[in-house]
């Protein structure tokens, strides 16, 4: 504890680290690119990549969806079905909606 009491009486009155506080001070606060937002900025860059990886998986899911349902006649009726209602002239449709708890 006196070694740090000595440094402290040491370097407390010089003006080179008293500038260098507030040099850091600066950076740290006050300047356009300080510290704080450049951590913000980063964490926004973090959760955009995520983001960009979440969408290409989808994007290949849907493009995968698009083939099957292109090639496939069943699978296009049955998504027809099953998603847009569709029905023959024949047929009812009855919509039975769970609830959700």
């Amino acid at each position: 504890m006196d070694k740090l009491k000595k440094i402290l009486k040491r370097y407390a009155g010089s003006k080179y680290v008293l500038t260098l506080a507030v040099f850091g001070a600066w950076l740290v606060f006050f300047d356009n690119a300080n510290i704080v937002s450049w951590l913000s900025d980063l964490t926004d860059v973090k959760s955009k990549r995520k983001q960009k990886i979440y969408y290409q998986k989808e994007i290949q899911h849907i493009k995968e969806n698009i083939k099957e349902l292109s090639e496939n006649t069943e699978s296009l009726e049955k998504y027809a079905r099953e998603n847009l209602y569709f029905k023959n002239d024949d047929e009812d449709v009855y919509i039975i909606e769970e609830d959700e708890e």
